[in-house]
Formats: structure tokens, C-alpha cells, sequence
């Protein structure tokens, strides 16, 4: 295990750090995975109310087709809705002047019951050439926005990027930077494996925080199945104290912040900037 791990014994109490899983007794596969965050102080003084408090952990690759994609088309959709309305709304106008201007939200309900195809021919009289240049952003706009749930996060996302004119070795590169720690607020760690897992790379999403009872939680796999609790969760090791610290340490991080209001930080913007031209007019009228 590279190190990762600490060596404990299947008889030692569970303490920060620990690795749980939830198998489904009736396939005998993982259902669910996490680390308990409790305090270890906190568990050896009986201060946790006999709960342990728990981050989620998943495969990497389920957290790129899920939580990650999702994000990105959230973000790629808030990015490029700007263009796709202008675009819009000055063909409606053209049209009938005193028509409402098209808002985002009900462009995202039009693209519900329309095809990027009928939205184009309404508001511009005319269809759309295949491979038209507006033609291509609405219909990846629209893959940014939809409810399919019969199409994963990251097929959406990679059909958007496509259609944006994204290629694929610059898709693969979005992929690979998401796991590049290069500083902010990121919601996740990475672990590149997990004792008694297949596969290589897994992803702590910090912000899924859960808590199980005590008595719920058993030390082995073998302790559950004895019990007649094959559903229930085990412990399957201890992640060494450097990396567990780092994990409570990101996640102390990502929710101790504080976010200022919008008019707080533009208040603030406008003031540094006034002293700095004050501050230059006053070393001018020295000099």
C-alpha cells in the first residue's frame, strides 16, 4: 500500500483516519465507502454521542462521470449562455421589437419541449444549415442544461465540449488539471488506492459528510457477517497520520472560510483603488 496505511490490529477501537465500507449482501460489492473524521480525542472520551461522523469516498471515475462533470457543465453553461442569448434575443427583435427579451431560465425550459433545430427556425424564420456555427453552440448549451437522465454527467460534458469545438486532447487535459492541486477551495482529496478495493483512484468528497451510529460500525468484515449484519459497515484499515491530518486539515479549510457579499467587495475594490490615485496625486504634487 505504499505507505499510505498504518498497521493495526483488527482488535483496536476505531479512531480517525479509519477506512469503512458497506457491501451489498446481496451481490457481495461495494456500496459505500468513506474515512471517519470524529475527532480521536473526541471518540476516546465518549464525546461523539456514539456516532462517527464520516466523509463519502467513490471511485475516481465515478466522481469525473458525477460530481465533477456536473460541475463543469454548470460552469460551461453559465459561461456561454451570455453569447447564446445575445444571439437570441437580436433575432427576436429583428422580428418583434416589442417582444419580451428571452431570459436564460426560459431557455432552459424552451430546450425541455424544443430541439435546438425548432428554437433557431422560430426565432430566426428560417432553419438552421447543418453545422451551422449557431447552431452547434445551442445544441451544446442545451446539452449543458438537460435533464436526460438517460445520459451521464460527462457525456453531456463531453458532447458539449465537442460541439464548442474543444478537441479531444484538450478534453483529456480538463480531465487530468481537475486532480492538479493548484490552490482555492477544492472539495475533494485524492487517494491513489484503498486496502481491499480493485482499482486505483479514489476521490474524499468533503463535502458529503454522514454519520453512523456506533453500533453500526464493525471493526471486520468477518465481525459483521458473525453478527448477522453482512449490510452493515466495517473497517477495512487506517490511513497513516500525515494524510488523514491532511484530509481534516482541507476540510477545516473549505468550510472555515467566509464569503463576503457581492457590494462588501466591490465597496472594497473601489476604496483600494481611490487610495491608490490619491496616494500617486500626492507623490505628483510633492515631486
Amino acid at each position: 500500500m505504499q505507505g499510505f496505511f498504518t498497521q493495526i490490529e483488527d482488535t483496536e477501537e476505531v479512531r480517525q483516519g479509519d477506512i469503512i465500507r458497506q457491501l451489498n449482501p446481496k451481490n457481495g460489492l461495494t456500496k459505500r465507502l468513506g474515512i471517519v473524521i470524529t475527532a480521536d480525542c473526541d471518540i476516546a472520551q465518549n464525546k461523539n454521542g456514539e456516532r462517527y461522523t464520516w466523509l463519502e469516498i467513490v471511485p475516481m471515475a465515478a466522481y469525473v462521470e458525477g460530481p465533477w462533470a456536473q460541475e463543469q457543465l454548470r460552469k460551461l453553461s453559465e459561461k456561454r449562455s451570455k453569447g447564446v442569448l445575445e444571439y437570441l434575443n437580436g433575432q427576436i427583435r429583428k422580428r418583434d421589437p416589442s417582444l419580451t427579451a428571452l431570459t436564460r431560465e426560459a431557455l432552459v425550459l424552451w430546450l425541455r419541449s424544443k430541439s435546438a433545430e425548432e428554437i433557431l427556425a422560430s426565432t430566426t424564420g428560417k432553419s438552421p444549415a447543418s453545422g451551422d456555427k449557431q447552431l452547434r453552440d445551442l445544441q451544446a448549451f442545451a446539452l449543458t442544461v438537460s435533464s436526460d437522465e438517460t445520459q451521464s454527467a460527462f457525456s453531456r460534458l463531453k458532447g458539449a465540449w465537442t460541439l464548442y469545438g474543444t478537441d479531444e486532447k484538450s478534453q483529456q487535459d480538463n480531465v487530468r488539471n481537475a486532480f492538479k492541486d493548484s490552490g482555492g477551495f477544492q472539495d475533494y482529496f485524492v487517494l491513489p488506492e484503498l486496502p481491499r478495493e480493485t482499482g486505483l483512484g479514489f476521490v474524499v468528497m468533503l463535502r458529503s459528510m454522514w454519520s453512523l451510529m456506533a453500533n453500526e460500525l464493525y471493526l471486520t468484515e468477518q465481525d459483521a457477517r458473525i453478527n448477522d449484519r453482512p449490510d452493515a459497515f466495517h473497517r477495512l484499515g487506517r490511513l497513516n497520520d500525515g494524510i488523514r491530518f491532511s484530509i481534516t486539515q482541507k476540510l477545516a479549510f473549505l468550510f472555515s472560510r467566509i464569503g463576503m457579499p457581492t457590494t462588501f467587495e466591490s465597496a472594497c475594490e473601489t476604496v483600494a483603488e481611490l487610495t491608490v490615485e490619491e496616494f500617486f496625486k500626492k507623490k505628483v504634487q510633492e515631486a
